[in-house]
């Protein structure tokens, strides 16, 4: 595929995996935890939820920040030093907020150990 790169690849995934944990941690209620009160399992919630999003977010704009640079410098003449420095600052962007996602990730599951709240999916009882 033209105008794709390793790192969009890379980026699509990773943003589908921080969709994804978002996405679960928003999906779980207060109720799967009984031994953890309402409010707090509320605020793991939201801190986890908002830990996935900036990754999330930056990754697929990565790629479609990339593809439609890559469409524009097509018709447009860029100099070499200026292509460079645009792609790297998006790159650098990209990789920040991946970092600081898995910081904030990092903390929520600290949180939610903290507060005993478990993600093992209840076992039926017979």
């Amino acid at each position: 595929m033209p105008g794709v790169d390793q790192y969009d690849i890379i980026a699509v995934i990773v943003g589908v995996m921080f969709t994804m944990r978002k996405l679960d941690s928003q999906s779980r209620n207060a109720a799967q935890s009984p031994n953890v009160s309402a409010d707090d399992f509320e605020r793991w919630q939201r801190r986890s939820a908002a830990a996935y999003a900036p990754g999330a977010y930056a990754s697929f704009f990565r790629v479609i920040f990339h593809f439609g640079f890559i469409r524009y410098t097509a018709n447009h003449q860029l100099a070499p030093m200026t292509f460079a420095r645009v792609a790297l600052l998006v790159d650098a962007l990209w990789l920040i907020c991946v970092v600081y996602t898995l910081v904030n990730a990092h903390f929520a599951r600290e949180m939610r150990k903290k507060l005993g709240i478990s993600l093992e999916k209840p076992q039926p009882t017979r």
